[in-house]
């Protein structure tokens, strides 16, 4: 009978994926006693009784995880050769061959005993709801405590220093009619065939003396496919070993990635395999990885706040980035790079280097075995993105400083350079910023405004400015948690901060905007007494004192954050304190705010500055027409109660349009950058 695929079907764990790091996870959990009486599904659109893949690690026979996968091996070598070389021994340790069909037959074998259910079929959602975590598929639909998900990872939008590469390849295992091999040596790396303007080579493992499965690899942005890569293997087998038969394909692909794995972060589903981040970047290999990742989500699933995500990156993933920018933008180099790699370190030195399990002179010694040049290019290219990433922040924090400089000493022309810079500023980024959200509700840039959303988008404005006339004090504090929230989540997406990113967006809100009146709590103050609303109850010193406390609070958060471009804009703020208010605020929302939401539009969209600010133009023009406006209409004797200045009619200015502002730009962020 089949099931009602709307009906709801409650269990205890769920794997979405049926793969290596399925079956792992799934043996960890069988070794500790807790599948018993557990209602468990298994969701992936393939059947998995294939030999698809080919998994391989190296380690000693008495270290994990080859005793505890002993019944999987299918075989080991002690020898390993590079580009024909002399066999080098790796005793203690041994090169160990687990073929996809034992993990995957292993699989069927837990999953009989402990009655688990395995649905074939493509997982289409993962989403949290009140009752659980519910995944949903073409056929049903469960519901459980606990998910892992090892689907295929998306990644995001690579920065100038990311690389993505894959690692393709194409295998044959044959069978010789007349040669014999070494079966106890594996050749891990032959550069004796075609590059193709990539990084190729030739693995080969031994099965039998007339046994082998010869694969050509390459590291490239592009995939070798069947047509490429099936002369240049006939070529090779035909000269090294003669006249042969294959007995079985292998194809695929491996990302070779610095990108950050694009998913949202859901309480109670663990990414585990790729999407887990297991794959090592450089190399591919990730059965090791997904080993000592599957023990580390069984040993908290006992303790859920404790987090089960891989471990911040370090030096090695530095280093893993330095290969890939090569790899990717200087590929002639890397035949040369691996053949030093091999030829000048012990292969057991590599090895070891290549799981991260040498100090930083045994680093050092390997680098300095390595050709300099492809390094140094891409060192620089790493330093120098690093440097365009604060060079925006370093700079607003420089022209602050020099305001103040002219602030102090040249007070005479300071006023209209003040003046200059908020009035270009403003044209420039701080109103067609704003000027744009029709483009962000419609999704598509070439669209017109639709007449519904612009008259909407006005009633909201006009809701907020009516609000500020009737119930002053309901319109300040609506405008400062608005303001708090929109700050802090266009700064925390900039600066990467995305954990607990709704409370912090929030705190990091308050404290800027404290931060930025408190030390100029006369200037404030005497603008909230013509509003006619709640004013700052401390002294001039003692808001300067408060403001200094948040400010070094900021600066602390920013550094164990480790976020550079944090701390420049806690600097930048704390230069704001010897300006006038304007200027200050003017600092942050133009310098800061502004100039980072519009690089996130023009990111998102894919447009230039030029084309973006043209399609602002319209908007910009009309949001200065209600700006004069609303100037005219608070300074006539219609409204004798309400003694607006003009900078009093800014702040409520950007309050108004902030309105509908904030929803649409929050709507953005959500969608675009899921968070």
């Amino acid at each position: 009978m089949e099931k009602n695929p709307n009906s709801i079907h409650k269990v205890d764990y769920l794997f979405c994926g049926a793969g290596a790091s399925a079956t792992l996870l799934l043996m960890k959990m069988e070794k500790s006693g807790i599948l018993s009486n557990k209602k468990i599904v298994v969701v992936d659109p393939d059947d998995k009784t294939k030999n698809d893949k080919t998994y391989c690690f190296w380690s000693a026979e008495n270290e994990e995880p080859a005793t505890n996968c002993k019944h999987l091996i299918t075989h080991q070598w002690n020898l390993v050769s590079i580009n024909r070389s002399e066999p080098e021994n790796l005793q203690p340790e041994s090169y160990f061959h687990i073929s996809g069909i034992s993990l995957y037959d292993e699989q069927r074998r837990i999953a009989s005993k402990f009655h688990i259910e395995r649905a074939i079929d493509q997982v289409e959602k993962v989403e949290k709801t009140e009752e659980g975590i519910l995944v949903s598929t073409k056929s049903g639909k469960w519901l459980s405590d606990w998910v892992f998900d090892s689907r295929p990872p998306a990644y995001k939008p690579l920065s100038k220093h990311d690389a993505h590469l894959t690692q393709s390849f194409l295998g044959y295992v044959v069978l010789l009619e007349n040669s014999k091999i070494n079966v106890d040596c594996v050749e891990m790396m032959d550069f004796e065939v075609e590059q193709s303007g990539y990084t190729q080579f030739v693995y080969i493992l031994p099965f039998a003396e007339n046994k082998l499965l010869v694969e050509l690899t390459r590291f490239g942005s592009k995939n070798i496919n069947a047509d490429e890569a099936s002369p240049i293997l006939d070529k090779y087998i035909l000269e090294r070993f003669g006249s042969y038969e294959i007995e079985h394909v292998e194809q695929g692909a491996i990302p070779m990635t610095t990108a950050k794995i694009e998913m949202e972060k859901i309480p109670g589903v663990v990414s585990i395999g790729g999407r887990g981040g297991n794959i090592k970047p450089s190399t591919g290999y990730a059965f090791k990885n997904m080993y000592q990742h599957s023990e580390t989500v069984l040993n908290n699933l006992s303790r859920p706040k404790k987090s089960t995500d891989k471990k911040t990156p370090g030096r090695f993933a530095f280093y893993d980035r330095l290969l890939l920018l090569i790899l990717l933008h200087q590929p002639q180099f890397g035949k040369s790079i691996f053949q030093s790699l091999f030829q000048k370190n012990s292969t057991r030195n590599v090895l070891k280097f290549l799981d991260e399990k040498t100090g930083i002179f045994e680093d050092i010694n390997i680098f300095l075995s390595l050709p300099f040049r492809p390094f140094i290019t891409a060192l620089i290219t790493v330093l120098k993105t690093n440097v365009e990433k604060v060079f925006a922040p370093l700079l607003l924090l420089i022209f602050g400083f020099c305001l103040s400089l002219m602030y102090s000493f040249l007070p005479s022309i300071f006023p209209l350079i003040q003046a200059l810079f908020l009035a270009l500023g403003l044209l420039w980024v701080g109103i067609p910023h704003g000027a744009v959200d029709h483009l962000i509700e419609s999704g598509n840039l070439h669209s017109r405004p639709k007449p519904s959303f612009i008259i909407n988008y006005l009633l909201l404005v006009l809701l907020n400015f009516v609000v500020w006339l009737l119930l002053p004090n309901v319109a300040l504090l609506s405008f400062l948690l608005m303001s708090a929230w929109h700050f802090g989540q266009s700064d925390l997406q900039d600066w990467g901060i995305l954990k607990g990113k709704i409370i912090k967006s929030f705190v990091w809100g308050f404290l800027l905007l404290w931060m930025i009146l408190f030390s100029h709590v006369q200037e404030t103050n005497s603008i909230l007494k013509r509003m006619d609303v709640w004013t700052i109850p401390l002294t001039e010193n003692g808001g300067r004192i408060t403001a200094v406390i948040f400010a070094i609070l900021s600066l602390v958060w920013s550094f164990a954050e480790h976020k550079i471009k944090m701390s420049l804009c806690v600097l930048m703020l704390m230069v704001g304190f010897g300006l006038p208010l304007i200027s200050a605020f003017g600092l942050y929302f133009i310098g800061q705010h502004s100039s980072n939401s519009w690089n996130h539009l023009k990111t998102s969209m894919k447009v230039d500055q030029s084309t973006l600010y043209i399609k602002a133009l319209p908007f910009t023009l009309g949001a200065l027409i209600l700006f004069i406006a609303m100037a005219l209409i608070t300074n006539t004797g219609a409204l004798e109660d309400v003694n607006y200045n003009w900078l009093t009619v800014f702040f409520v200015f950007i309050s108004c349009i902030s309105f509908p502002h904030v929803i649409t730009m929050n709507h953005f962020y959500r969608k675009v950058f899921r968070s």
